[in-house]
């Protein structure tokens, strides 16, 4: 159990990390630090918000054959973004731009958690 979770924190950090790195748009600061901080925050809505959502939205998800999901994970990110600035860790924060950038950083966050775990979790 403990060792799921860190992985699933590591896979996070990492696909921030990826995020980031593929679209220059969105700056953080904070370093490494960040990518713990911020990959906790993640795993945590991961967990415990993201199931919800889904459950909320299938309707929609069925009706746009699972694009709808692209919305959820920027809407993730949204609230990523909320929490690190609202719990003020002093160095550590994450600016995602425009609307546009979320739902593109949402595809990607998508397709990047998809493909890391299908390579880390067996």
């Amino acid at each position: 159990m403990v060792k799921s979770l860190i992985l699933r924190l590591a896979l996070n950090a990492a696909t921030l990390w990826l995020l980031i790195y593929l679209m220059p748009s969105i700056t953080y600061t904070g370093g490494v630090v960040f990518f713990i901080i911020a990959g906790f925050f993640l795993t945590i809505l991961n967990l415990c918000l993201k199931p919800l959502l889904k459950i909320l939205a299938f309707p929609f998800v069925i009706v746009t054959a699972g694009l709808f999901m692209i919305i959820i994970n920027a809407l993730l990110l949204w609230i990523l973004t909320l929490l690190l600035s609202s719990a003020a860790f002093q160095g550590v924060s994450l600016v995602i731009p425009t609307k546009g950038s979320y739902l593109i950083a949402g595809l990607l966050l998508g397709l990047l958690n998809w493909v890391l775990n299908s390579i880390f979790r067996k």
